[in-house]
């Protein structure tokens, strides 16, 4: 039987002066497949794809591109390309310079090739702009062209409908369903669930440098629609989430600085009232609505007061 399987993490953590980025993350892709990677900032997102690209040493486990370890054999990285937020370019260089020098070190320079993408992205009339000058959704678009300007196995972009308009949005979808129907594998990452919603077979979730679950589209919307959490954002949310489990007997999940639990209106109108007059500021106060964090609300274990 083929093998299916472009890529495998094995138990890969990056360790970073005594600091995990990426701590025991398992996962694996099939080829022509979409992944989505979704988690807030800081969640170890950007630092997983970073080692899969070898664009980041891996401390310990191991990343297998169709079956070859890449450090062992980084030869097979060729196969890769990744798409970094925010797009990194020389920002004295032209837009047309920039992208040249960066396909000559894959010894790959085609002016036709380069003007038809920069063509795609409607950037063609930016050819002779200076870096600097661009806005940053230029820059997005500069950063995806060049991504999009060959053809890899592998494309793995980093928040790539972040700040972007809907015109832009709709260009990359298209590249996107193109790509995918070539046979290319993408993993695309971002930190709400809506912005690759439509995108993707599965989606990965991380928390805390940690994947916390897997799942695929049908079982997201499930997740998104069981429980309707009301939420406080506020300063100490290890010991806010204490006094409502004391004083409420409800149970809490932490959300970063959100106290998240199962109540009505009315009790969360005292909750807060009650943080009200125990001087402890409540900077917001509701229910859930983006998708990601009902998602990660439902994923997460309650808290527990020995867990401090």
């Amino acid at each position: 039987m083929e093998n299916n399987t472009i890529l495998e993490v094995k138990n890969v953590s990056v360790l970073m002066k005594d600091r995990f980025l990426v701590q025991d993350a398992s996962f694996s892709l099939e080829k022509g497949s979409c992944l989505g990677i979704i988690g807030e900032d800081q969640s170890g997102k950007t630092s997983l794809i970073k080692a899969i690209s070898g664009s980041l040493p891996i401390s310990d486990g191991q990343v297998l591109f169709d079956g070859v370890d890449i450090q062992e054999n980084p030869d097979v990285l060729k196969n890769i390309n990744i798409c970094l937020d925010p797009p990194v370019f020389f920002k004295y260089q032209s837009v047309y310079e920039n992208i040249s020098f960066l396909l000559s070190l894959a010894g790959d320079v085609s002016r036709k090739k380069i003007m038809a993408v920069l063509d795609r992205f409607h950037l063609s009339s930016k050819k002779n702009k200076k870096v600097y000058s661009l806005s940053y959704y230029e820059k997005k678009l500069m950063a995806l062209a060049l991504a999009f300007i060959t053809e890899p196995t592998l494309l793995i972009l980093d928040e790539p409908f972040k700040n972007l308009p809907e015109v832009s949005i709709r260009t990359i979808d298209m590249y996107l369903e193109e790509l995918r129907s070539k046979g290319v594998t993408l993993i695309l990452t971002s930190q709400n669930f809506e912005q690759l919603e439509d995108e993707c077979d599965n989606y990965l979730f991380m928390q805390d440098r940690k994947v916390v679950n897997i799942l695929s589209a049908s079982e997201c919307e499930e997740k998104s629609d069981i429980k309707p959490f009301a939420f406080i954002k506020v300063k100490y949310p290890h010991y806010c989430g204490k006094l409502i489990m004391e004083n409420f007997n409800l149970k809490v999940k932490l959300l970063g600085q959100k106290v998240v639990f199962e109540a009505n209106e009315d009790t969360t109108a005292e909750i807060v009232k009650f943080f009200t007059k125990t001087k402890l500021s409540v900077y917001s106060a509701g229910y859930l609505t983006r998708k990601s964090e009902k998602i990660f609300a439902n994923l997460a274990p309650y808290f527990k007061e020995d867990k401090q």
